[in-house]
């Protein structure tokens, strides 16, 4: 990461535009990284255009187009994952102040522009109205004769609806409230149609193991900051211990390394070691094997659930946090 140091601006504008850091259509790609990624992103490209703005030289245009991608983008990803989002909280920003980003960006993009509307005020859209959807992508991933197509519908809703070659398109009557879930049941539909397949049981446990998995998602940008970080961590491992299918897993998998690394916050904040917030900050009592591997789990969080921008700060922060026990495998 040399170039930060030499020319942050320029490096932004070659690695830092939202296309390159979030798949929406791809429901294996770790939401808490994405959001991370987003959220880190918009903050660096906002500061240098301050930095920019407080200098004699002339405002980067291409650099403040990027903020306010930016800025849509984290809004819009938290509307897609339904995560919940408080601009102050998140950005250090006014509600208002954030907004003006985000118009800056759907002023110079149509598309984005009637995308917003479609997921919050609706002035375009037949509101309440089930059956009037905007179509907001393909599905990628789907292979066969039977193509995905997703949507948003009058409620702000997420459906999906699949099409067969020389067969017209017919939306699936169940509203989601977010997309993950639409998608998992839309490839569910497309594996029976294709495939007439016998895994449908997966695809069903997939669905019901997101429902839990998406509360997770909703406190995303809360749980840093939760005084029970223990209780969260090791709910959240028994919630893992159970799923069964592989995306259920994934999901969980991520979650729980998010919630070891609150732990390591939680004890780096108080100045306390690992062992004293186990014994203090949980009802039940927490085994040495869950204790031992809170530390791996939360630099697995780092290395895949952070922007890689901020691991060497975190992966320092760890290094700083005392287990206070001995166990195999150190810290």
């Amino acid at each position: 990461m040399r170039e930060l140091h030499t020319a942050p601006a320029a490096w932004h504008l070659q690695h830092s535009h939202p296309e390159t850091l979030v798949s929406y259509f791809d429901p294996w790609q770790p939401v808490t990284r994405q959001l991370d990624m987003l959220a880190h992103r918009f903050s660096a490209v906002k500061a240098l255009c301050d930095a920019q703005m407080d200098s004699p030289a002339t405002e980067n245009a291409e650099l403040a187009a990027l903020r306010d991608s930016l800025a849509f983008h984290l809004l819009r990803a938290s509307m897609w994952w339904q995560v919940d989002f408080s601009p102050r909280a998140v950005t250090g920003l006014q509600a208002t102040s954030f907004m003006q980003h985000v118009r800056r960006h759907t002023d110079r993009m149509v598309d984005d522009e009637t995308l917003l509307d479609v997921l919050t005020w609706q002035h375009y859209m037949h509101r309440a109205d089930s059956g009037h959807i905007m179509v907001t992508g393909v599905d990628p991933l789907c292979r066969g004769n039977t193509t995905i197509l997703y949507g948003i519908d009058g409620h702000r809703g997420f459906r999906f609806a699949l099409r067969r070659a020389g067969q017209s398109l017919s939306w699936n009557d169940i509203t989601h409230p977010d997309f993950i879930a639409a998608c998992l049941n839309a490839r569910a539909l497309h594996c029976l149609l294709e495939t007439e397949c016998t895994a449908i049981g997966e695809w069903d446990l997939a669905r019901e193991e997101h429902i839990q998995a998406s509360r997770y998602h909703t406190q995303h940008f809360r749980t840093a900051n939760q005084p029970n970080a223990v209780e969260n961590y090791a709910t959240a491992l028994e919630q893992f211990s159970r799923c069964r299918s592989r995306f259920g897993r994934f999901e969980f998998e991520s979650i729980v390394n998010k919630m070891a690394f609150s732990v390591i916050l939680a004890a780096h904040e108080q100045d306390a070691s690992i062992a004293d917030l186990l014994r203090h900050g949980a009802t039940r009592p927490v085994s040495s094997r869950v204790a031992g591997s809170l530390k791996k789990r939360a630099r697995t969080h780092v290395a895949t659930g952070t922007d890689p921008l901020r691991r060497p700060g975190l992966d320092a922060m760890l290094d700083q946090v005392e287990t206070g026990f001995a166990l195999s495998g150190g810290n």
